[in-house]
């Protein structure tokens, strides 16, 4: 009786483990992959540190100089002459004027970088985003195959066990056996590599979603949503009004320019008030005035070479980024009219055209007008056009999403910011 009473807690923990377990493995959404993803890659968390240490670079070009004080004491004693003795002390207080022609552009390029370090976390996140949709649209794309295989094994298996039967009692040849036999092997043989390639598929999205994602994973299986998208030209505008990678290119011109002003504008006098009082026994001096920093020597020659030079090299990498993307968007989108041009002609024309054939020679094998063999050419074709159909219909969701990466979509962008809250 004691056992037993020590056991039932142990039986009903385990019970309430198995419970949280089987919660814990639910099948995962493709936005609820996207959210471990963006909250758990390493990559994406240094890319939000990074964003951070950039404002803190804008605080800092921001703030004010501090003032320098400085304080002295001592003895005055005389070496010569009725003077008096006893302690002097002197202190003076130097502020530098940070001026309207340096401040102006230091400023302006630490908020340049800022937007750019945003623009680039931005884009990196959209990036992953992709990633994650292109690894989840591969897997079901594999798993509708194996779907589609397990049903050709299935049907060539109860085509052979027919054709055993009919051996058997002498209906037919031993050749059209040994061809019902190989056609099942067959699809046996792609069953199981429909079966791997779901493995591999399931270890890459794991692989981009990250380790935290448990090994024996479910996700909820989700047919890709096609959207019809605009024309090029406006697509194009999209790209150029709402690239984050664009936008950084600019934001990394504007703030080389903003440096080669504030190394030109360097090369004029600084200015620092100064307050000084010295007190002595026998008097105490008050001063006021200016301190010039006049560029004698130094011309700034070499940091406005070093500022114009990245300012060129900015301006030629937002040309080369600009002419990249478009190029990107323009192949892509004439990917998408094709795709699409072979979903729509294998949807609503080859595979019906493949089911109907496949439907009239098996009526025609049944009834003895065909043979075995012509009923498993039109079950191939049916199968070759109904896979084309499946590959068809997951690349165009891949080229959709490439797309929607290059244009950077608000709805993503909105996913970030939510995610970032």
């Amino acid at each position: 009786m004691n056992r037993l009473k020590t056991i039932f807690p142990i039986f009903v923990c385990a019970l309430l483990a198995s419970g949280v377990s089987a919660q814990g493995q639910k099948p995962l959404t493709v936005n609820e992959l996207i959210t471990l993803a963006l909250d758990a890659s390493p990559q994406v968390l240094a890319a939000r540190d990074q964003s951070r240490a950039v404002k803190g670079q804008l605080s800092a070009a921001r703030a004010i100089p501090n003032p320098e004080f400085e304080m002295n004491t001592g003895q005055q004693r005389s070496a010569s002459g009725p003077l008096t003795t006893g302690n002097v002390s002197s202190w003076s207080v130097t502020q530098p004027l940070d001026m309207p022609y340096t401040r102006f552009p230091r400023v302006n390029a630490a908020e340049a970088n800022s937007r750019a370090a945003e623009a680039g976390r931005i884009a990196f996140e959209i990036e992953l985003i992709s990633k994650v949709q292109q690894r989840f649209y591969e897997l079901m794309r594999r798993e509708a195959e194996l779907k589609a295989a397990e049903e050709d094994m299935s049907l060539t298996k109860q085509i052979r066990d027919r054709m055993q039967i009919r051996y058997e009692v002498g209906e037919t040849a031993r050749f059209e056996l040994i061809r019902a036999q190989t056609e099942f092997l067959n699809a046996q043989i792609n069953a199981e590599s429909s079966k791997l390639r779901v493995e591999q598929a399931k270890g890459q999205l794991r692989q981009v979603v990250g380790y935290q994602l448990p090994a024996d994973y479910e996700v909820v299986s989700q047919n890709p949503k096609i959207e019809v998208l605009p024309p090029l030209p406006i697509l194009l505008s999209e790209l150029q009004a709402q690239s984050p990678e664009l936008q950084r290119a600019k934001a990394e011109v504007e703030a080389t320019e903003s440096k080669l002003s504030f190394e030109q504008n360097s090369r004029l006098p600084r200015l620092s008030f100064k307050a000084q009082q010295y007190n002595d026994p026998n008097f105490t001096d008050r001063l006021y005035g200016l301190v010039v920093s006049i560029p004698i020597w130094d011309f700034k020659g070499g940091q406005i070479a070093e500022a114009e030079a990245n300012a060129s090299r900015a301006k030629n990498q937002l040309n080369a980024q600009t002419q990249s993307l478009e190029q990107q968007l323009e192949t892509a989108y004439k990917l998408y009219q094709m795709t699409s041009y072979q979903v729509k002609i294998l949807d609503q024309d080859v595979v019906q055209l493949a089911s109907s054939a496949r439907r009239i020679a098996e009526v025609s094998y049944r009834y003895g007008e065909r043979g075995m063999l012509e009923y498993l050419d039109a079950q191939r074709t049916f199968r070759v056009a109904r896979n084309d159909l499946i590959k068809a219909r997951f690349d165009l969701a891949s080229v959709v999403t490439e797309i929607q990466r290059l244009r950077a979509t608000p709805e993503w962008i909105a996913k970030i910011e939510s995610g970032k809250q």
